[in-house]
């Protein structure tokens, strides 16, 4: 109890901290306390230091400082959360959100090797951040990176597979024919695996329906410039500069059209992603109270168990007491008619 009431103190006093701007010294005792003899206590204070700060002003430059001063070391942080606590996990990869879209050069480093990972959770976590990068301002351009998402799509689990679709279709928007080229090539590598097909052919159809347009408005760009080149002396000047005015204009609210399309998918997706998060959380919760239920019930069970063999044990004794007395008088009797 005294422990418990020290930590609290303890977190008051970095919330106070954060509170006041002084950053350096709540990263300073933050780390302080981090300090744990067991890996458990350490991602008990973790949680407990994330919830409490990261709701207040300054927080998540708080958090940054952290990471980036490997005061929480994210590679580490996923594998350990894995083992621990799915709902941890996601609920932490929430938080990370709004850092990782800004500071994606935090995290994006560590992407090959969380997925380099046995534990298909901390692959799903890994393919979470890349949905978040890719839905920053950060293009994801290195191939290696790009590559080691596509292999997940050979993954045996899942919901690995699933979370692999959606971060190269979030990279693909920005940059559908790096991942159109690398998903063809690693297709070829397994032509007899119809499901990594259907699985590359989902991401590429997402994708390339945008830059096919956009190449369809370069290639009319390019044919409308060639009758300009042929149109006869006979036609005035004026009019030729307000045919291609007008056809730029189209091209234009064409380009402004399809931007606002894309911005649409990107806002629909990145409710998705965080719906689907939430899902997963209340669905871990929903466990959680039915074994806890489940728990009541049993100890219900046992203490009523227990009252039954009490009750048993009180009848058996109050029985052995009439017994005992019903002898006694029975003595007592024969030793009055005998006297």
């Amino acid at each position: 109890m005294e422990e418990e009431q020290e930590q609290n103190n303890e977190i008051e006093k970095i919330k106070k901290l954060v509170n006041e701007g002084r950053l350096d010294d709540a990263v300073d005792a933050i780390s302080k306390y981090l300090v744990a003899t067991d890996k458990k206590e350490n991602l008990n204070r973790l949680e407990e230091i994330l919830e409490a700060i990261l709701s207040i002003h300054g927080g998540k430059t708080v958090l940054r400082f952290l990471i980036e001063q490997k005061i929480i070391d994210v590679p580490s942080l996923l594998q350990n959360l894995s083992k621990r606590d799915s709902m941890l996990r996601y609920s932490f990869l929430l938080l990370l959100k709004p850092i990782v879209e800004v500071e994606s050069h935090l995290f994006l480093p560590h992407i090959e090797n969380l997925l380099k990972s046995e534990d298909p959770n901390v692959k799903e976590a890994a393919l979470q951040l890349v949905v978040f990068i890719a839905g920053g301002d950060k293009e994801i351009t290195d191939e290696s990176k790009i590559q080691a998402i596509a292999s997940e799509l050979s993954n045996e689990k899942d919901f690995v597979i699933e979370k692999a679709i959606q971060a190269l279709k979030s990279i693909g928007r920005k940059n559908p024919s790096i991942i159109t080229k690398i998903l063809t090539n690693y297709a070829e590598k397994f032509p007899e695996d119809e499901e990594l097909k259907k699985n590359i052919d989902d991401v590429i159809k997402s994708i390339v329906s945008i830059e096919k347009i956009e190449e369809i408005a370069t290639e009319k760009t390019t044919e409308e410039e060639k009758p300009i080149e042929k149109i006869t002396e006979e036609k005035s000047l004026e009019k030729k500069k307000q045919e291609i005015l007008n056809k730029e204009k189209k091209l234009k609210e064409k380009d402004l059209e399809l931007k606002r399309r894309k911005l649409e998918i990107e806002e629909k997706e990145k409710e998705l992603e965080e719906k689907e998060i939430e899902q997963k959380r209340e669905e871990l919760e929903r466990k959680e109270h039915l074994l806890e239920m489940k728990k009541q019930l049993l100890q219900v069970e046992l203490e009523l168990k227990e009252k039954e063999l009490t009750e048993k044990e009180q009848e058996i004794k109050r029985r052995e007491a009439n017994r005992i007395k019903e002898k006694i008088d029975e003595l007592g009797e024969q030793t009055d008619k005998n006297s």
